[in-house]
């Protein structure tokens, strides 16, 4: 066989590999291209909240992930300011079905203490992120249906939508996703009773060696006023083992 048509094949073979993507394939890839959820790499990140007053802050964080015992770790731990230098969160991803566990170590208490499923749904360090989004898109995998593609940013995206697991904040979630690299380019959320709530957009990507990555993002708040911007300003591998990823780590920073 020639190369041309070795080539042709392989592309054909791809198009129809991603043509059977299920909607949880597809959801399960696009939070493993997040920004809050890189799994293998480390980032650092930072995070402009701008109030509904016009008032900015920024947030100086390093984030990671790694699939320990087949489920996500995701652990973020903040440099700057620093009021909030030391503090870091774990997120393990739930059973079927359940919400995601969620640890929080504050540095000024020297202590780790459980972030509630009733509190999940709160400002993850008064940003317009929740705690519900860091390692999560806010749905069950197993809820979500394919709608009609669309075109975001004049990319070619899968659209899913279902409905926010047991600890999420939102009623409804529907998410768009670059067919070609799996980030998600937008996410549009509504809380319990349908109103539009939050709308997350990639504003830019990054290619990192053989991945493509959400370089710059945005999570505003529909009903506040409010709006993150988030950027990463440094990618590298991970080496960090498993044992990183445990509420005794945290401690130890």
């Amino acid at each position: 066989m020639s190369f041309r048509a070795t080539l042709t094949l392989a592309l054909l073979t791809a198009t129809l590999a991603r043509a059977d993507e299920s909607a949880a394939d597809i959801s399960k890839k696009s939070r493993e291209r997040g920004a809050l959820n890189l799994v293998g790499l480390v980032a650092e990140l930072k995070l402009t909240t701008t109030g509904s007053d016009g008032k900015a802050k920024d947030q100086v964080l390093t984030t990671t992930s790694k699939t320990v015992g087949g489920r996500s770790h995701a652990l973020a731990r903040f440099s700057a300011p620093v009021g909030v230098a030391g503090v870091a969160v774990l997120t393990v991803e739930g059973d079927k079905g359940q919400g995601d566990d969620v640890s929080l170590y504050l540095p000024k208490l020297k202590r780790v203490r459980k972030v509630a499923k009733s509190d999940r749904g709160k400002a993850f360090m008064d940003t317009d992120f929740a705690y519900a989004d860091i390692a999560s898109n806010g749905t069950r995998d197993d809820d979500l249906k394919k709608l009609a593609d669309e075109k975001v940013e004049g990319r070619d995206c899968y659209v899913l939508e279902g409905t926010g697991d047991e600890s999420s904040p939102y009623g409804t979630v529907r998410l768009s996703v670059d067919k070609q690299t799996f980030v998600p380019m937008k996410v549009e959320y509504a809380d319990k009773s349908g109103k539009p709530f939050k709308r997350y957009r990639t504003l830019k990507l990054k290619s990192f060696k053989d991945r493509v990555l959400a370089a710059e993002s945005v999570m505003e708040n529909l009903q506040s006023g409010s709006k993150t911007q988030m950027s990463v300003l440094k990618l590298e591998d991970s080496t960090l083992g498993d044992d990183a990823f445990t509420e005794q780590a945290l401690e130890r920073g």
